[in-house]
């Protein structure tokens, strides 16, 4: 009779680790799918590059000016803590010259100071380039480093647009850039 009953309970504890162990299995493929595709939802927005160019390829066709700038129209453009926050601007060039953009002002809302911002800048805070007709693709004007802690508020960039087109530097336009801070969320970086 004991005999029978080590069997049984041997079966029994057997059984139990196995589906112990398809249990514990099926938890961790599931966690891996669920990351994956949650990480692979967010990755899409994270596309910066084609995103940007299409922005300005839509204020290029809505506006009628030589330089147009992300944040010089419409609602503010989101600048995320803790990575590289990238400012662009493209020129419709009708002649080759050389183009100065240089940041004039910065302004922010609520405990932003303008000492903090120009902290978070990387590479200064003017950027000169010669452009040829037909090249819109976006420069990179200026660069941002935001701490993760910094708190969201609005920052406003007023920029100083000058052309050289032989004749030495002449102002063209000058533009406010709206940009808003706003964290990319828990989940995010959580998950990936």
């Amino acid at each position: 009779m004991k005999t029978k009953n080590k069997k049984a309970a041997m079966e029994l504890s057997i059984s139990t680790i196995v589906i112990v162990v398809i249990a514990v299995t099926m938890l961790i493929l599931g966690l891996v799918l669920v990351r994956s595709i949650m990480c692979g939802a967010i990755g899409l927005t994270g596309d910066i590059n084609d995103k940007v160019k299409g922005e300005v390829n839509r204020l290029f066709q809505t506006g009628s000016g030589e330089v147009v700038c992300i944040g010089s129209g419409g609602e503010p453009v989101t600048l995320i803590p803790s990575q590289l926050n990238i400012i662009y601007c493209a020129v419709n060039a009708p002649v080759k010259a050389e183009y100065k953009f240089e940041v004039d002002n910065i302004e922010g809302t609520g405990d932003l100071k303008e000492k903090t911002i120009e902290d978070w800048i990387e590479g200064g805070t003017e950027w000169e380039d010669e452009i040829a007709p037909g090249d819109k693709l976006p420069k990179k004007i200026l660069r941002l480093k935001i701490p993760d802690n910094a708190p969201e508020e609005s920052i406003i960039f007023t920029v100083k647009i000058e052309k050289d087109d032989g004749n030495g530097f002449e102002l063209i336009s000058t533009q406010d850039l709206d940009f808003s801070i706003r964290r990319v969320g828990s989940l995010r970086s959580a998950m990936c």
